[in-house]
């Protein structure tokens, strides 16, 4: 037979390690960690976020879509860049449905990119990934853009009689795609750029330059 004492001292220690537990592993190590995180770097402690003027516009972590050709494209997304999901193509890699959507993605940057060869397109700037919000993409596919990207914005100024001048334009373009390259891994791993993070360089470059308002922005 168990004595009440006894029984009532085990629940007391019973209900003392449960609140000690919650406040310790539910309160004070997740406050810790995170004031820690925000002491070193409150960037990616808060998501990465987009911050232009004071407005947040998404994360550099998320791939979007960026319609116009001035922008650098991130890689196909089969959820249309849905930041509410994330998602790869409902098909298998080895269907003729995979094939298809394979083919209209590289006709597609060979169209916006017309100085481009077939051979000269990494595949993972024409196929999708995983996620469907993949904000990454090969060096080799930001250099086979730059020239696009260089001759669009030059055009944008010259219509709106900016005359911003093609130089200028030209090396804030290649200062940004160099000065923001990684590697996957060091040594030996492939080189990359974050989309995102051109593209908002761009957009900067952009409002700083009169060839866009914080209002156009969305």
């Amino acid at each position: 037979m168990v004595k009440y004492d006894e029984f009532l001292k085990l629940m007391r220690s019973s209900v003392v390690l449960m609140l000690v537990s919650v406040l310790l592993i539910g309160y004070a190590i997740p406050t810790a960690t995170s004031l820690i995180a925000e002491t070193i770097d409150p960037g990616a402690a808060n998501g990465s976020q987009i911050n232009l003027n004071g407005t947040v516009y998404g994360s550099y972590y998320l791939a979007q879509a960026f319609n116009e050709s001035f922008f650098f494209q991130p890689r196909p997304s089969a959820i249309a860049y849905n930041q509410t999901a994330s998602g790869s193509p409902g098909c298998s890699p080895n269907t003729n449905a995979s094939l298809n959507q394979t083919i209209q993605n590289i006709l597609q940057f060979e169209n916006m990119n017309p100085n481009v060869t077939l051979s000269q397109i990494p595949g993972e700037a024409v196929m999708d990934s995983a996620s469907g919000l993949d904000p990454n993409i090969p060096l080799s596919a930001a250099k086979l853009e730059q020239g696009r990207v260089i001759s669009s914005i030059y055009h944008l100024s010259t219509n709106l009689s900016k005359n911003i001048g093609l130089q200028k334009i030209t090396s804030f373009v290649d200062n940004l795609v160099n000065t923001t390259q990684q590697q996957d891994f060091p040594l030996f791993g492939s080189y990359y750029v974050n989309v995102m993070i051109l593209d908002v360089g761009i957009l900067q470059f952009m409002l700083d330059n009169g060839l866009m308002t914080q209002s156009q922005l969305k």
